[in-house]
């Protein structure tokens, strides 16, 4: 039960964010004036919006659900190594989730500073903050394709997943870096095909290892998530 607990919370973690984001930005319907003064519009809307604040809860409910996620990964991969000194994939999954949960947290601040202030500054400063937001936001996508890509390989060490879920999670890992290190040129308009494959990929590891814990993943997942990349192209 503990196993099947700890694991539930990744897929917790992806429905969370998936189904708060979009509500945390949420903006009234009107759009008119220019893009600095339309987000001042927005932030004031947003800061007085209780759906918003449920949106904003269920994401930081995400991010707290991760954090368990990240505590299961650590557990179950030491116990599956049988006590044996841990794999270089499974500290680079915990410490890559880690930074990426670190620097996704830290890109919500300059939205709560527009949101707070947006009585107060300029069109001008308020794109400034937005954009800021926009460009953590690419950057957590690094350290996640590197959690992907870990995560895919330590679980496969010790038989956790199947062969077809790892090399996927690797795909999956490479694409997230490419566009990452991409997307870093051109924040706005970075294509975040990887990153959200890659929720998808924690959503179905995470359901199928609740499910049977302790059994592969095997072809049901690969399939799953070879799914999604065919509808996603």
């Amino acid at each position: 039960m503990r196993d099947r607990i700890g694991a539930a919370t990744g897929a917790a973690f992806v429905a969370l964010i998936l189904i708060g984001n979009p509500m945390t930005n949420a903006g009234p319907a009107q759009n008119t004036g220019s893009a600095g003064e339309q987000l001042l519009r927005d932030a004031a809307y947003q800061a007085s919006s209780a759906g918003v604040a449920a949106g904003v809860v269920l994401e930081l409910l995400g991010f707290a659900a991760f954090i368990c996620f990240l505590g299961y990964l650590a557990d179950v991969l030491r116990r599956a190594a049988g006590g044996r000194p841990g794999s270089l994939a499974a500290a680079a999954a915990l410490v890559s989730g880690a930074v990426m949960l670190a620097v996704k947290l830290g890109s919500g601040a300059p939205i709560l500073e527009l949101w707070a202030d947006h009585g107060h500054i300029s069109p001008q400063l308020a794109l400034v903050l937005n954009d800021l937001a926009s460009v953590k936001f690419v950057i957590s996508w690094l350290p996640f394709a590197v959690f992907v890509a870990a995560a895919a390989a330590a679980l496969h060490r010790v038989n956790l997943v199947g062969r077809p879920t790892a090399y996927i999670g690797l795909l999956l890992g490479v694409a997230g870096l490419a566009l990452s290190v991409i997307g870093a040129h051109d924040p706005l308009g970075a294509n975040p095909l990887a990153f959200l494959l890659g929720l998808l990929w924690v959503l179905v590891v995470s359901v199928r290892l609740a499910v049977r814990p302790g059994a592969g993943a095997g072809e049901a997942i690969g399939q799953t998530v070879g799914a999604g990349i065919v509808i996603s192209a």
